[in-house]
């Protein structure tokens, strides 16, 4: 609660602070919670569209809308490097499907984990953190 400058639970508060600190940013992309999260949003994407219409779906339900058009290369450039590393070491998919209280896949993919690493990503942007 610290790393969110939350408010002491002994007394009320009428207005928190707004900060956005690293510390946030590493609880957002490291905690198991965050992690688990992520993992469920990549396995709710449609296993048989296209990655541009993944990255659509995805986008659409945490932001509400869909991808610029740099922030789509972007990502599909992170989800290749993200498949070829998992593919690469595929020992670290179950690693990272495996974080979290929810039961892990039973067949552990790279390509669940490089999705996953991406909606790490898009869970931590600015933009789904902040209401604006």
């Amino acid at each position: 609660l610290a790393n969110f400058d939350a408010p002491n639970r002994d007394e009320c508060t009428c207005s928190r602070n707004v900060s956005n600190t690293p510390q946030q940013a590493l609880t957002l992309l490291n905690d198991p919670t965050f992690v688990e999260a992520a993992r469920t949003l990549a396995t709710s994407l449609p296993e048989d569209a296209s990655d541009e219409a993944k990255l659509n779906v995805l986008f659409l339900r945490t932001l509400a809308r869909t991808p610029k058009e740099k922030e789509r290369q972007s990502l599909l450039a992170f989800l290749n490097t993200q498949r070829a590393a998992f593919t690469a070491l595929p020992e670290d998919a179950p690693k990272l499907l495996s974080t979290g209280l929810k039961a892990p896949p039973e067949t552990p993919s790279p390509e669940l984990a490089a999705w996953t690493s991406v909606c790490r990503v898009v869970l931590n942007l600015h933009e789904m953190i902040t209401r604006y």
